[in-house]
């Protein structure tokens, strides 16, 4: 299977996500001291990892691989939302991990998670279209 122009840059999206995320699982342990955080960074992130790899190497189940980080990013938009609002209201108190004060880490965390959400959907139209047009053709 070779890579549309959109899934090659979900490919190259998840992978800079990686490295934000070996990022803030470092913040977490060695600057804040917390590491249940980091723990969780890791699940967060070894998802996206393993749902970025089924795309790029599964030629059959690549698509599952996209509806997987396209789920996993609306509930990780959502989720991040939630807690920004939570924490800005001042309804919670986020410790260590307020918004305001890592607001460069919250804005790569939006723009990494709406980015791999744009194009995943994209990439996913071109396989179903794809799909169509081979199944046309055989028929």
């Amino acid at each position: 299977m070779e890579l549309t122009r959109n899934g090659k840059v979900v490919v190259v999206t998840s992978l800079f996500r990686m490295i934000f995320g070996g990022y803030l699982i470092g913040n977490d342990l060695y600057r804040l001291n917390d590491a249940n955080s980091a723990l969780e960074v890791l699940l967060i992130y070894g998802v996206i990892g393993l749902f970025a790899a089924l795309f790029i190497v599964s030629k059959r189940h690549g698509r599952f691989g996209l509806l997987g980080l396209i789920g996993w990013d609306v509930l990780f938009i959502g989720a991040q939302f939630v807690f920004t609002f939570l924490s800005v209201t001042k309804l919670t108190d986020p410790g260590l991990h307020d918004p305001v004060a890592n607001w460069l880490n919250l804005v790569l965390m939006f723009s990494f998670s709406l980015v791999t959400l744009i194009f995943s959907l994209r990439a996913y139209r071109e396989i179903n279209l794809s799909t169509r047009v081979h199944s046309k053709i055989s028929d």
